[in-house]
C-alpha cells in the first residue's frame, strides 16, 4: 500500500514538472514579437488541481512519521526561508531577463524600448514571462510549499493532540 502512495506522489510530481517545463518552452525568444495571448496560462488549471493533491499525498505519506513539534517548526521555518530565497532569486532572474530582452531589442532594432520591455515582462498574461513563472526554481518552490503546508498540518495536528491531553508523539 505504501508503494502505491510513493508511486502516486512521484507521478504527480513528474506531471507537475512536465507541465512546468512545457510552460517554460512556450516562451518566445527575446526580441521576438509574441502574437496574441498566452496559452501557457491554461497550464495553471491542471497545476492548481494537482497542487492540493500533492499536499494530500505528502500528508498521507508522512502521516505515520513521528516528529516532535520543534522539528515540525524548524522544517516549516526552513521551507519558508527556502521559498523566500527562491522568490528573491526569481526577482533577480527577472532583472537579468529584462537586460537580455533589452540587448535583443538593441540588436534587432538599434535601440531598447524600455517601456515595451517593462510591459512584456510584467504580469502573468505576457507570454514573455513564461520562463519566469515556469522554471526549475518555481517548480522546487512549489514542491517546498506543498511540504510546508504538509508540515503546518502536522504541527497544528500535534498542537491539537497536546491540547486534548494526548501524547505529543503521533
Amino acid at each position: 500500500m505504501r508503494m502505491k502512495r510513493y508511486a502516486g506522489l512521484l507521478i504527480n510530481a513528474l506531471v507537475c514538472l512536465i507541465l512546468v517545463l512545457l510552460g517554460n518552452a512556450m516562451t518566445p525568444r527575446p526580441g521576438v514579437s509574441s502574437g496574441n495571448g498566452n496559452p501557457a496560462i491554461l497550464l495553471l488549471i491542471p497545476l492548481c488541481i494537482l497542487f492540493p493533491v500533492l499536499v494530500y499525498q505528502w500528508i498521507r505519506i508522512l502521516k505515520h512519521v513521528k516528529m516532535a513539534l520543534s522539528v515540525s517548526s524548524l522544517l516549516i521555518i526552513a521551507l519558508g526561508c527556502y521559498i523566500i530565497a527562491g522568490y528573491a532569486y526569481q526577482l533577480h532572474r527577472l532583472d537579468i531577463y529584462r537586460k537580455i530582452q533589452a540587448d535583443a531589442f538593441k540588436a534587432r532594432y538599434g535601440e531598447a524600448d524600455w517601456t515595451h520591455i517593462e510591459s512584456i515582462t510584467t504580469g502573468i498574461l505576457s507570454i514573455h514571462m513564461n520562463n519566469q513563472f515556469f522554471n526549475w526554481n518555481t517548480y522546487f518552490m512549489m514542491i517546498a510549499f506543498s511540504l510546508l503546508l504538509c508540515f503546518l498540518y502536522k504541527l497544528i495536528q500535534g498542537i491539537l493532540y497536546r491540547r486534548q491531553g494526548a501524547s505529543a508523539k503521533k
